[in-house]
């Protein structure tokens, strides 16, 4: 079809600097590069974690099926993952546009709501970032189940109900947000499908309300079983540690700052920190407009029915996002606009379509300056996600107070060996959160690389809680990146911080002895080979590393008695057996 076809160029032309982006240091790694459950790519084994887990707080089992699948066709090439990022999200703007043009019978009105969805940069967040796969997944089947509903409403059979209910199903595993699509599914039986009787509206509703029960039924059981995996892996904060009155409050904000963003969707940031409520007026305010578009949506439901249905899908779908139960650091964030927005994009078309009607040359025009101009800032929003640096450097200079911006900038500085500035941003961080753990592990770890232990450690005690959810695995990491840039001193200190963290991690050993070796320090590698060697009496490796230590320390024969020993349990490839022919030549 003409239609879709160039709604995938416009597309695809405003997303098209995806190509330049890589990982970033912010849940990438956990979700694709340092997730050893996906690393084999898409097999049987992988499938069954995914159905069972609820690995990083979600139940998600078709967003792992597609990360998956990106390793065994990209590996870990960014490319390839931002590209399937970019056709699951044209394949959502399809669905838009097939849903509401079977829904509504109007071609250019649907076009125009998909075309918005496609290009506005509120969206370059959940499409750019691919640990938010999760999110266009989700979108894509949100459609194609509202689709089916129309499908089914036009001729209730229970073969159309249970397709409806299939592709329900997939939503909910690609991301729990699909939780309110039942009530939306309301929303569409008041327009544009028309199902309620306005003479008897509680008689024609309660058929379609109980006609839903399953859907309500599997949207319960998603949102416990989400929040269920939040709390257990501690993202839920109690509902005791702010009051109702807080809550709501914030709620009201998010939805008018929401509003202005689908207005004017300038100074987008990939997070955006808490604001202290400053005066009660800026609530008031909130809630009388809300309350007032409320109004005035039900004053012309008979005349104008998109409007309410379209503020009514715009406030239902963005209810499990508003921090009611808080389950984020953030008020807000780009990606909860992705579905909700459509109901904004629904009335902003009929609109313009209802108030230009008359006048055929302006309505088109004033069409195609809108998506011009909402393409042009995609375009450009879509650069700052490049790498971690540069969306985190952007992040900062469109907020205030953003201690998470500051936090990750001063790690992609410390990265690329710029440790003075990544202390700046750290500190900047600090005066925001000074208790916040992993912060402190940050600034613990750059004042280590600049030798300054005396004034690292209140960091490091500052930062324990980090170890509690993230284990001595980031630490260890360190160490073995400078072992391998030949930085001794550094990597050892890091080696050691580890077995403070969790003495069971034996393995360490070894890599405490690689490094005491390259600081000739002969002895003391030694004394913790041969402690390694006392928990792993089958390891190869620390006997072979003890020969090359006694080696190094004149002691010939013992050395050799250590080579034997570290080939006698080695396996019998050729590399291995070529390496110790060369350690025992004389």
């Amino acid at each position: 079809m003409p239609v879709i076809l160039a709604l995938c160029l416009v597309t695809f032309g405003a997303y098209f600097r995806l190509k330049d982006c890589g990982f970033v240091n912010y849940d990438d790694y956990k979700y694709v590069i340092d997730n050893y459950n996906i690393q084999g790519g898409l097999t049987l084994s992988g499938v069954l974690w995914a159905l069972k887990t609820s690995y990083f707080s979600y139940w998600h089992p078709l967003t792992w099926i597609s990360h998956m699948a990106d390793i065994s066709l990209y590996g870990l090439n960014p490319r390839g993952h931002h590209l399937t990022n970019l056709f699951i999200h044209m394949g959502g703007v399809a669905a838009v546009f097939l849903f509401l043009k079977y829904a509504t019978g109007r071609l250019w009105q649907s076009a125009f709501v998909a075309a918005l969805f496609a290009v506005h940069p509120i969206n370059v967040e959940s499409v750019a970032w691919v640990s938010e796969r999760k999110n266009v997944l989700c979108a894509l089947f949100w459609f194609i189940t509202a689709s089916a509903y129309v499908n089914y409403a036009r001729g209730p059979a229970v073969g159309r109900y249970v397709v409806v209910l299939l592709c329900y199903i997939c939503a909910l595993m690609s991301k729990p947000m699909a939780v309110t699509l039942p009530v939306v599914m309301l929303i569409l039986d008041f327009w544009p499908l028309g199902r309620l009787d306005y003479n008897n509206k509680i008689k024609s509703a309660l058929p379609l309300i109980l006609e839903k029960t399953p859907f309500f039924v599997l949207s319960l059981l998603s949102s416990i079983f989400t929040i269920y995996a939040q709390a257990k892996n501690e993202t839920v904060a109690a509902l005791s540690e702010s009051s109702p009155g807080l809550r709501l409050s914030n709620a009201a904000l998010s939805y008018m700052t929401y509003l202005g963003k689908a207005v004017w969707p300038v100074s987008l940031s990939v997070f955006y920190p808490y604001r202290e409520i400053s005066s009660p007026w800026s609530v008031v305010f909130s809630a009388l407009a809300l309350t007032a578009i409320t109004a005035l949506a039900v004053w012309v439901r008979k005349s104008r029915p998109y409007v309410l249905a379209g503020w009514l899908w715009f406030v239902v779908t963005l209810v499990p996002v508003l921090q009611l139960v808080q389950t984020s650091a953030a008020p807000i964030a780009d990606r909860y606009a992705y579905i909700p927005f459509v109901g904004i994009f629904i009335i902003v078309s009929w609109g313009i379509s209802d108030v230009l009607h008359k006048t055929r040359i302006i309505l088109p025009v004033c069409a195609a300056v809108i998506i011009i101009v909402l393409s042009l800032m995609t375009y450009k929003q879509t650069g700052y996600w490049q790498d971690t640096g540069t969306l985190f450097k952007h992040a900062i200079d469109v907020t205030e107070n953003n201690f998470l911006a500051h936090n990750l900038y001063g790690t992609h500085l410390l990265s690329t060996g710029k440790t003075d500035e990544a202390i700046g941003q750290f500190k900047l961080a600090l005066r925001i959160m000074p208790e916040y753990p992993a912060l402190n592990f940050n600034m613990w770890s750059a004042l280590i690389i600049k030798g300054k232990k005396a004034e690292a450690a209140p960091y490091f005690g500052k930062s324990l809680p980090y170890w509690a959810f993230e284990g001595d695995a980031p630490v260890f990491k360190l160490g073995v990146s400078f072992l391998r840039q030949k930085k001794y001193a550094i990597a050892l200190e890091f080696f050691q911080k580890v077995l403070v963290i969790n003495p069971q991690n034996t393995l360490v050993y070894k890599y405490v002895g690689m490094a005491l070796m390259g600081l000739h320090q002969y002895e003391d590698a030694l004394a913790y080979i041969d402690k390694g060697l006392a928990a792993m009496t089958d390891n190869w490796e620390l006997f072979l590393q003890k020969g090359l230590v006694l080696k190094e320390m004149g002691r010939y024969e013992e050395a050799i008695l250590s080579f034997k020993e570290a080939r006698r349990r080695a396996p019998a490839t050729q590399s291995i057996t070529d390496t110790f022919k060369s350690v025992l030549t004389p």
